[in-house]
């Protein structure tokens, strides 16, 4: 199996230099400064341990100078004024792994839903310079599955060659439920802690009542979209924020605290219009995106 990866930060790196040094047929597409690195020094991985392996990798601006794959791993951010689909070849499945829950709705209006594989990425990684990723430790997988719930023989393949380099790869007969799952904790967590300029112990302790009801707004919309949740979701979502480290934030948080573009439209924007879409309320969502927008541009940026 030919696997093509397009972004070579946290996620595009990470798995992609793991997959070349099980000796899988990886290809990533990437742009600029890092690409320049990973063709001339290869990509570097940094293990929890503090152990760094360089592996060389294929590279290049687009699948046409690598030649075809039979699969898309998407792990580009969801940034606006960014492109989050470029460069994608024609014909082949595409698993999405942003961390907005609309992105792989938008990828099947472009795409066609047959080609589309919405996907949820678990770890935690951090993108440390140009062709540099560092994995921090704990879990660390990629579920995946069809748009429309349908078996994929090739879909299980590539779950396969995903463990079999340490990636835990696995195909979800309904992958919407983790999807949503994902988007009810990660979009208000980010959102709530950047409005708060506070971690997680802080949102599940004095603002519990706030970050409960947001986890609540983005389960009605999930529902009202037809995903079949658990019954006690909510309570699981506030369960889950209740076992992290107390010192946790999210990836969106701290981009937006430190003035970098952020996910912010991305996770919170997606979850209010696809709310407005099945016509279900998310005031919370609505006042946090209003807030941090005008902050940002007082600060003069958007």
């Amino acid at each position: 199996m030919r696997i093509g990866i397009i972004g070579a930060g946290a996620v595009g790196g990470y798995f992609g230099g793991k997959l070349a040094l099980a000796g899988k047929d990886v290809r990533v597409v990437a742009r600029g400064e890092t690409l320049q690195k990973i063709r001339s020094a290869g990509l570097q991985l940094i293990e929890p341990e503090g152990e760094s392996t360089t592996v060389e990798v294929p590279v290049a601006e687009s699948f046409a100078e690598l030649g075809g794959v039979d699969v898309v791993i998407l792990a580009t951010k969801a940034l606006p004024g960014q492109d989050t689909f470029p460069g994608i070849p024609a014909a082949v499945p595409v698993v999405t792994t942003q961390n907005s829950v609309e992105v792989p709705y938008l990828a099947a209006e472009l795409l066609g839903e047959s080609r589309v594989w919405p996907g949820v990425v678990r770890g935690f990684m951090v993108h440390r310079g140009p062709g540099v990723v560092e994995f921090k430790g704990g879990p660390l997988s990629l579920n995946f599955g069809t748009f429309d719930t349908s078996p994929s023989e090739l879909a299980q393949q590539l779950a396969a060659d995903l463990t079999e380099a340490g990636l835990v790869g696995s195909v979800h007969e309904d992958i919407w439920v983790d999807v949503w799952n994902k988007a009810i904790f990660t979009a208000p967590m980010g959102a709530l802690g950047a409005a708060s300029t506070q971690p997680l112990g802080y949102l599940r302790t004095v603002l519990r009542p706030q970050l409960q009801q947001l986890f609540a707004e983005a389960d009605q919309v999930a529902r009202a979209m037809g995903v079949n949740l658990p019954m006690d979701q909510v309570a699981q979502t506030l369960a889950f924020a209740d076992s992290l480290p107390e010192a946790a934030t999210s990836s969106m948080q701290r981009d937006f605290l430190a003035g970098q573009i952020s996910e912010l439209d991305a996770q919170v924007g997606a979850i209010r219009r696809l709310g407005d879409h099945v016509k279900v309320e998310t005031p919370l969502h609505d006042m946090l995106q209003a807030v941090l927008e005008a902050q940002a541009a007082a600060a003069g940026r958007e």
